[in-house]
């Protein structure tokens, strides 16, 4: 068993003067007792400061060797400068490209393509929404009784925001997903017809504002609060799904 780890063990690690054998255990003991190590760092700081304070100056380089450093900095200025050029001037001639044969055959990127991809879990809201279509054709499949968020929090931990008071909530399931729960909730939402609110664990802590993100048969508008990302999908006016999921979005902060 080493020896116990005492004041002059700690000041003699500040100084230097230790074998490398005892500083290994005065790290090992640092590291079981975060306010001595804050102690000892704050001292390690003081130190260097000191040294760096009292240190020599350090001698002028020979006069040719400036003049040498000199002219390598330029040398080396320009050829960076004709770099960023030919960059800009790739940039420009790419772009003019672009717009020239958007104009004459329909080429060019579109808003879509021009969109950053979408989180994995707006794919899982798409299926969710997908499958609850298909429930809502179903007559083996009935309709929810009695929707209570504040039930779906103390079970999965997941915060769902109010709902409008003309929205009618029409089917709830859990589902599992990447990284926990997720909760997709059938609602019709007056003009907007039938859309679904999905809800989940993300991996990461984020807060993403809405977005849309169009596919072929719906659009879904996503954004992520904390550690629960949110998607409320639908096949109506992707301006008023939007609208509506902004106001979701706000009724979380």
């Amino acid at each position: 068993m080493p020896d116990p780890i005492t004041e002059a063990d700690l000041l003699a690690y500040i100084d230097d003067q230790l074998d490398p054998a005892r500083r290994i255990e005065v790290e090992e003991h640092l590291a079981h007792d975060p306010h001595a190590a804050v102690r000892v760092m704050a001292d390690l700081k003081d130190r260097d400061a000191l040294r760096l304070l009292h240190a020599a100056p350090l001698p002028r380089p020979p006069e040719p060797m400036l003049v040498a450093a000199d002219r390598l900095e330029r040398a080396l200025g320009w050829q960076e400068f004709r770099l960023k050029f030919r960059r800009v001037a790739a940039v420009v001639a790419l772009v003019g490209f672009g717009w020239f044969a958007h104009g004459q055959v329909g080429l060019g990127i579109t808003d879509s393509e021009a969109s950053p991809k979408p989180p994995a879990f707006v794919e899982d809201a798409l299926h969710s929404h997908e499958t609850s279509l298909l429930r809502a054709r179903m007559v083996s499949q009935p309709e929810v009784e009695d929707y209570d968020p504040a039930e779906i929090l103390a079970e999965t931990g997941i915060r769902l925001p109010s709902l409008p008071e003309d929205w009618q909530v029409r089917d709830a399931q859990i589902f599992p997903s990447r990284y926990g729960h997720s909760i997709e909730i059938a609602i019709d939402a007056g003009e907007l017809g039938r859309v679904s609110l999905f809800a989940a664990q993300a991996p990461a802590f984020d807060v993403i504002a809405p977005m849309p993100a169009r596919f072929d048969k719906a659009t879904a508008v996503y954004w992520q609060t904390g550690q629960l990302a949110y998607a409320l999908t639908g096949n109506g006016s992707d301006k008023a799904l939007e609208r509506a999921a902004l106001r979701l979005s706000r009724k979380l902060q």
